[in-house]
C-alpha cells in the first residue's frame, strides 16, 4: 500500500507548490483504455451490452483527462450524456475569448473533436455536470484512448 505524506503531498492546495519529487514510483495505477465506437452506435437507452456504446460514467467529476495514441492520421470526437436529457450530443468545450472576437455564446465554444491525431496527445476537458462520456471515431483502427476523471 502506498503511503501519503499529508505535509508534503499535493492533495488539495490553494497555492502552487514546487515540483520536486523526481524519484522512482514504486506503485502506480495501471492505465485503462476505453472503447471508441461510431457516433451512431452510442445508445441513448444505456442498456447496450457492447463495450463503449453506453459511454462511461464520470461520477460527477469536474475534468476529463484523455490520452489519445494513434499511428495514422485519424479523428476522435467526445460526446456527452446527461441523465436529465436522456440522449447523447457532441460535447462542446469553452475556448474563451480572443481579443473580444467572440461576440456570441456559440463562438466561445468548440466541439471536442481532435483531428489529425498521429502520435500521442494528452488533453484535459472540463465536464461541468456531464453524467457520461462517449468516444467516437469514423475509423478507430489502431487508436488507443485512455481516460480518467478528476475533481480538481
Amino acid at each position: 500500500m502506498a503511503t501519503f505524506d499529508r505535509h508534503t503531498g499535493y492533495g488539495r492546495t490553494r497555492r502552487p507548490k514546487a515540483i520536486t519529487k523526481d524519484g522512482a514510483i514504486l506503485e502506480k495505477e495501471t492505465a485503462k483504455t476505453v472503447t471508441v465506437v461510431a457516433a451512431a452506435d452510442l445508445n441513448d437507452s444505456l442498456n447496450d451490452t457492447t463495450a463503449g456504446e453506453n459511454g462511461y460514467s464520470t461520477e460527477n467529476q469536474r475534468y476529463l483527462h484523455i490520452q489519445i495514441e494513434n499511428d495514422a492520421v485519424k479523428s476522435l470526437t467526445v460526446y456527452g450524456y446527461n441523465y436529465a436529457f436522456g440522449s447523447w450530443a457532441v460535447l462542446y468545450i469553452p475556448v474563451g475569448t480572443k481579443s473580444g472576437a467572440d461576440t456570441t455564446a456559440e463562438l466561445a465554444y468548440v466541439a471536442a473533436t481532435f483531428d489529425s491525431i498521429s502520435g500521442k496527445k494528452l488533453v484535459t476537458i472540463p465536464l461541468q455536470g456531464i453524467d457520461r462520456i462517449g468516444f467516437t471515431s469514423a475509423d478507430a483502427g489502431n487508436m488507443v484512448v485512455r481516460a480518467a476523471c478528476s475533481s480538481f
